[in-house]
């Protein structure tokens, strides 16, 4: 795959030359062409692109049923990576994902051409291009011909301004669900923050879910889940592996009703095994790694079915708050206030420190790994959390 490193250089390398050439050729097209760009009552096809983050694609959802609801009759398109497609695939609003291969550089190439090629058959009339800083997005989102482009800005991407015909600023100290509803108000639309809904869980994911747990003879209600990874966007948003294995030999202990699933992708595979493996032979009988072992429909099915969640800042908290299922989450360098669910029952441990957050405001840590952040959280804060839900779950 290739990694987020060179994705970034690419995009700084090749993407804002060409970002900044676009810009230029588009403003005088578009003043030579005198383009009507008026909302209009009725578009055929509309498109919502978020390429990376699993998180914020279940955000992006409050756009999509928005859209839904304002253009009943619309076609909606969302463009996303390979690796998140499958998510995007599980929201109802969605009608066709159309997907960039983003495994290497060859690949990516031409599946973004052939993806441009696609919007010129389908001429979406709206685009809504919800990255943030990627130059690369911006000019996908240019290419699709699309009569009306909406894009986020900061004072670090404010060449979009130039790009998009509507432009919404991207505030880092509101919630991210207030700046994607600004997004809507853009057409018109009604914002709705309530993640529920969002998701689909189909029975095919269930019955998916059920067989992997009978193999390994688990009993779905009686389930925590514990998320220790995260994505390559910030591995620093890890809670270190020894606080993990603390936590969970004293869960194992003190909650011995409970069976806990380390979960993960195929790529966790590695780094959930080696907590896994770190715990005594006696815990490992209460604790599973079930990491890699589900699809993205067979995961939802396992979180729906689940207790609780424990997780570090990463996507699996808001696939959770998304299906009503109660998160402990641990945050560091994430905002929890910026990102961290708003309804239902979620508790947030956060102990901020000077560097943090600083997710949203550099692309490489300050700290150069050291996360202190997130090192600071103990096991003990972590129990009494989850100890906390569990009674109000049991009542």
């Amino acid at each position: 795959m290739f990694s987020y490193r060179n994705k970034l250089f690419i995009d700084r390398i090749l993407g804002a030359p060409a970002l900044f050439f676009l810009r230029h050729l588009t403003r005088l097209l578009g003043h030579i062409m005198r383009r009507d760009h008026t909302l209009p009552e009725k578009p055929k096809v509309v498109a919502v692109a978020k390429i990376l983050g699993l998180g914020s694609i279940v955000y992006t959802g409050i756009l999509c049923r928005a859209l839904k609801e304002r253009f009943p009759e619309t076609k909606l398109l969302y463009v996303t990576s390979i690796g998140t497609s499958g998510l995007v695939r599980h929201m109802g609003a969605v009608d066709e994902v159309l997907i960039i291969n983003d495994k290497n550089l060859p690949a990516m190439i031409l599946s973004t051409t052939v993806l441009i090629l696609k919007f010129w058959w389908y001429r979406p009339v709206l685009y809504f291009d919800m990255e943030v800083y990627s130059s690369w997005a911006a000019i996908i989102a240019t290419m699709s011909l699309a009569l009306n482009r909406y894009g986020f800005y900061r004072r670090s991407s404010e060449i979009k301004k130039g790009m998009h015909n509507f432009t919404v600023f991207f505030n880092t100290k509101r919630h991210i669900s207030e700046i994607y509803g600004q997004m809507v108000l853009t057409f018109g639309g009604r914002p709705d923050d309530n993640l529920s809904g969002i998701l689909t869980v189909t029975d095919k994911d269930r019955e998916e879910c059920l067989r992997v747990l009978e193999d390994i003879g688990v009993n779905i209600s009686q389930t925590i889940l514990v998320h220790t990874s995260a994505s390559e966007l910030l591995l620093e948003r890890r809670w270190p592996p020894e606080r993990c294995i603390d936590y969970l030999q004293r869960c194992v202990r003190d909650l011995p009703d409970y069976t806990f699933l380390l979960t993960g992708v195929s790529g966790d595979l590695e780094y959930v095994s080696s907590i896994y493996y770190s715990l005594p032979e006696e815990a490992r009988k209460k604790v599973l790694n079930v990491a890699g072992k589900f699809s993205i429909g067979g995961f939802l099915a396992l979180i729906e079915g689940s207790c609780l969640m424990v997780t570090n800042d990463s996507g699996p908290v808001h696939l959770a708050a998304a299906l009503d299922k109660p998160t402990v989450s641990i945050w560091g360098p994430g905002d929890p206030e910026h990102y961290a669910p708003l309804r239902g029952f979620h508790k947030v441990i956060y102990k901020q420190t000077y560097c943090s957050p600083c997710l949203y405001h550099a692309d490489f840590t300050p700290c150069k790994g050291d996360n202190v952040c997130v090192k600071n959280i103990t096991a003990d804060e972590v129990i009494k959390a989850t100890e906390g839900i569990l009674k109000v779950i049991k009542k």
